[in-house]
């Protein structure tokens, strides 16, 4: 029995949610429709692909063989969309990245706006997450391009990076904080100081938690939130300091809601970067979006 290549795509939807229900809403088809393009994807295949469970589907060994495939079916339906899109000269299409909270928050909304100035008719789609979020959706096939920052460490050879702009860390805390007192900040200083940190995974994390632990200051950990935002608002309300982006910060700064003493900790500077597939293989909607990013003032 020959393979459907469209019930290799709705493989591949049910694969990444672990979910029939899911899929199905993703692909817009009842979940009975679903279940039975799986049985008759199973019945070419000859193996079991799945295996239930009380929450949803897991990939049986088979099922995790067909997954590469099915993927790079997928990734060839979209190339052809982009490209036909591309040819009506992005009157039309998706512009489908990823990116970390930091740029999310900061950066991303001028961009997205001049963006969509120049291209209404282009729909924009913009997964947010820590950095190792936002690089597996780009790795799992979820988007086009991730923004991300600090340190992402090795990079599969298919994908390249650049730097598109600098960021530094800044140490913030409430007013009534007592380092709030201090112009600057020692070692001394820091060391058994409370902070609030960004969750597992967050490139802000990884790069402040790095700095501190090269030059030896022990801190005492008071709280763990997912997003800066979080993070933010638990500093405002005085649950401890954080290291947060001082793109993230400059308001709160500026209007005295935050209070960012100088701190003489080497490390705290990062790249903000760009990741993708190699740029001669990237959608036109794409190649014009990052012409687009640059440091905000």
């Amino acid at each position: 029995m020959a393979l459907n290549p469209e019930h290799l795509l709705t493989f591949v939807r049910v694969a990444r949610h672990g979910n029939l229900s899911a899929a199905a809403v993703e692909l817009n088809l009842t979940q009975p429709a679903v279940s039975n393009q799986i049985k008759l994807l199973t019945q070419a295949v000859g193996e079991p692909l799945l295996t239930r469970h009380r929450y949803g589907v897991r990939l049986t060994p088979t099922g995790q063989g067909l997954l590469p495939h099915a993927v790079a079916a997928e990734r060839a339906l979209i190339g052809a969309t982009r490209y036909a899109a591309d040819l009506r000269g992005l009157e039309t299409g998706t512009l489908n990245i990823a990116a970390s909270s930091t740029i999310a928050a900061a950066l991303l909304p001028e961009v997205l706006a001049q963006y969509h100035a120049r291209f209404p008719g282009v729909t924009l789609r913009v997964q947010q997450g820590n950095t190792q979020e936002v690089l597996a959706a780009l790795m799992g096939g979820a988007c086009e391009l991730a923004l991300i920052e600090g340190a992402a460490g090795a990079l599969p050879a298919d994908l390249t990076r650049r730097t598109f702009a600098r960021d530094t860390l800044r140490l913030v805390v409430a007013p009534q904080h007592p380092l709030a007192q201090h112009q600057a900040l020692t070692s001394a200083h820091l060391s058994g100081l409370g902070l609030v940190w960004r969750e597992l995974g967050s490139g802000t994390r990884e790069v402040a938690w790095a700095a501190l632990e090269r030059a030896g200051i022990v801190t005492q950990d008071v709280l763990t939130l997912t997003g800066s935002e979080a993070v933010k608002e638990a500093v405002i309300s005085g649950l401890g300091a954080a290291f947060l982006s001082e793109l993230i910060v400059r308001r709160e700064l500026a209007s005295g809601v935050l209070v960012g003493p100088r701190v003489h900790l080497p490390g705290l500077s990062r790249n903000l970067e760009v990741v993708s597939a190699s740029p001669e293989l990237l959608s036109s909607a794409v190649q014009v979006f990052v012409t687009l990013l640059r440091p905000t003032g």
